[in-house]
């Protein structure tokens, strides 16, 4: 029998991105025929998910962790089949979010996966990639929650190489700015947000990285790798056809 299991998306954070990844999963399928591509629900309840770096940058907690909203949107992809998902947003791969995420998916449905995109990323990276000093592009919030320090350690051998507080800033702009940011703009990138992007990125090889790392779904929706002269990894993409290979690897294109 055709393998009917569904991929579920937890989007909406945001939107664009979601849509994006479910992209990912679509261009890096072997399918001759619409009826070869893999079954996908993507999910995007946006209101219901508060801004994920202001809840990092602030004390809050309890029902404004926006662990209740991403439970909430899987709850009803368990509820349309779906046994098999990830987040699509790496700032959410925070502890102070993800874990309670996890944790209430695990409580309330034991036998709905939840892949860690940021998890599947450094697998890759370490086992497919002969890189060790990588550049970090994110919003503040993943900066601040030390949320790739997790995953690349200096006991291991990795040295991460994060832009200044102002690089920080500029890069947050790029993402979120309602005048010029990704998110806003997302169907017509503008080119501020490209500059400032290019700009951090150079900075980052300059400073000796040998891959640079896309922290934020949205930016592979603004930056191409061929106008870099070091690897851009997406976690997003690598998250996609990790998805694959787990339903259908036969499936994965090269």
């Amino acid at each position: 029998m055709e393998n009917l299991t569904i991929i579920g998306v937890i989007g909406g954070v945001g939107p664009h991105a979601g849509l994006d990844f479910v992209r990912k999963i679509f261009t890096n399928t072997r399918a001759p025929r619409d009826q070869d591509h893999l079954s996908c629900l993507l999910i995007s309840c946006p209101s219901i998910i508060p801004d994920r770096t202001s809840f990092l940058l602030s004390d809050k907690n309890g029902e404004e962790n926006p662990a209740f909203g991403m439970f909430e949107s899987a709850k009803r992809l368990y509820g349309a089949g779906v046994r098999l998902a990830t987040v699509a947003c790496n700032t959410a791969h925070a502890e102070r979010i993800f874990k309670p995420f996890c944790a209430m998916v695990q409580e309330s449905f034991p036998d709905f996966v939840i892949l860690n995109m940021l998890e599947s990323c450094a697998l890759n990276i370490k086992e497919t990639q002969n890189v060790r000093r990588l550049g970090l592009l994110a919003t503040i919030g993943t900066h601040k929650s030390r949320l790739y320090q997790e995953y690349f350690k200096e006991e291991e051998g990795f040295t991460l190489i994060e832009p200044g507080p102002e690089g920080q800033e500029k890069v947050h702009a790029a993402i979120l700015s309602e005048e010029f940011g990704i998110k806003a703009h997302s169907h017509d990138i503008k080119p501020r947000a490209k500059d400032l992007l290019r700009e951090e990125i150079t900075r980052l090889c300059n400073e000796g990285a040998e891959a640079i790392i896309l922290g934020c779904t949205e930016l592979p929706l603004a930056v191409q790798a061929q106008d870099f002269s070091v690897p851009l990894i997406d976690p997003g993409l690598i998250a996609a056809r990790r998805l694959i290979t787990l339903v259908a690897p036969e499936k994965l294109l090269p």
